[in-house]
């Protein structure tokens, strides 16, 4: 069985039994909401899920619907009243709010409480058994100019309000790393930057992109300098659907490479990126085209590939053989495109089966 070796958080790295191993499962972190509540019981899900294959971590996420029950919670913050009301079941139908007049944020405000709530999961680790070794618990982060952009719902607000929803998120994580250390990974969490990209004429990218990278690239640098970091891009799976449509993989390339970039002038390790190239509604390309971006990641980017379509088998093999020849290498880890969230149960375990098989897939690319 294979391990991952958890050090300097630069080297995420797969310790490998052999040739035919080399990939871990990582998952994105949400389960569906029958199996949310009992701590216990959702991590030993992915354990048991994910028998004789290396994971990326282990995940226990409070809110199968990503950050809804916050941002719904939020209507309890004094400082902020309702533009628009919602249900959220899909994106266009989403609560967004404004800063009262003579009011102001406060960082406790915007808490998303993943301090309190990590030190209840690592109380139920305790409890969890298996003759494996436990992988770290993978902290949810959200990308804090996604919590301000879907609080407030323009750009230029999120701007406005950024440093403040940064310093609730940072006040999160630093308390975390002092509690529990290298027990845990963080994954930082952004559909925006895609999202935010897709809107964007692409003669605007490079400034764009920048922005961005610099954005992300400062919640590392504030961030506690020996803390294991994950990135995950997204096209968002509200209701199962994205916030908008896949046509390739150009935007993640260049956002990966600008951002390390920028971590690399600031002497930080890059985390793996989780790539999305598949939605709840959009099958992984077979089209050879679709993953040629990959040629330009740099090469020490280490992917996680996010193709695992339970309703497409086929055409997810079909993409890991071609996404790891594009980049010349194996990926360090497959995934689905999102959370299990949104997700029936059934669909969940399908998943995750399909993802196992696929870790241990043979093809043809170089070895690492």
């Amino acid at each position: 069985m294979s391990t991952l070796v958890f050090g300097h958080p630069s080297n995420d790295r797969l310790d490998a039994a052999s040739s035919e191993d080399v990939r871990a499962v990582h998952f994105v972190g949400s389960l569906p909401a029958v199996l949310t509540g009992d701590h216990r019981q959702m991590m030993q899900w992915f354990l048991d899920h994910s028998a004789d294959t290396a994971l990326t971590g282990l995940p226990c996420d409070p809110d199968p619907r990503w950050i809804i029950d916050w941002l719904d919670g939020l209507a309890n913050v004094d400082a902020l009243e309702p533009v628009r009301t919602g249900h959220s079941a899909n994106y266009d139908d989403m609560p967004t709010y404004r800063l009262k007049h003579g009011h102001w944020l406060k960082s406790d405000d915007l808490s998303l409480g993943r301090a309190t709530h990590t030190d209840a999961v690592m109380a139920a680790r305790a409890q969890l058994h298996g003759d494996r070794d436990f992988p770290p618990h993978q902290v949810s982060i959200p990308n804090p100019y996604d919590l301000s952009l879907f609080t407030f719902g323009s750009p230029a607000a999120a701007v406005t309000h950024l440093p403040m929803f940064r310093q609730a998120v940072l006040d999160d994580v630093h308390t975390i790393h002092r509690q529990h250390g290298n027990q845990v990974v963080f994954q930082l969490e952004t559909p925006a930057v895609l999202a935010t990209l897709d809107r964007t004429p692409r003669p605007l990218w490079p400034a764009a992109v920048r922005a961005l990278a610099k954005q992300v690239a400062r919640v590392f640098a504030d961030g506690p300098r020996e803390a294991t970091w994950r990135i995950h891009l997204c096209h968002g799976d509200l209701g199962h659907q994205p916030l908008f449509a896949l046509t390739d993989l150009v935007s993640a390339v260049q956002f990966l490479n600008a951002l390390h970039k920028q971590l690399h002038r600031l002497r930080l390790p890059m985390p793996a990126a989780h790539i999305p190239m598949c939605t709840g509604t959009q099958a992984p390309s077979t089209d050879p085209r679709f993953y040629r971006a990959l040629r330009h990641l740099r090469r020490d980017i280490n992917v996680i590939a996010g193709l695992v379509d339970e309703t497409h088998p086929k055409g997810s093999r079909s993409a890991l053989r071609l996404v790891e020849t594009e980049l010349d290498r194996p990926v360090l880890a497959v995934a689905a495109a999102c959370g299990h969230g949104r997700r029936l149960v059934p669909d969940a375990v399908a998943n995750a089966a399909l993802a196992c098989e696929l870790a241990h897939h043979t093809t043809d690319t170089p070895a690492r």
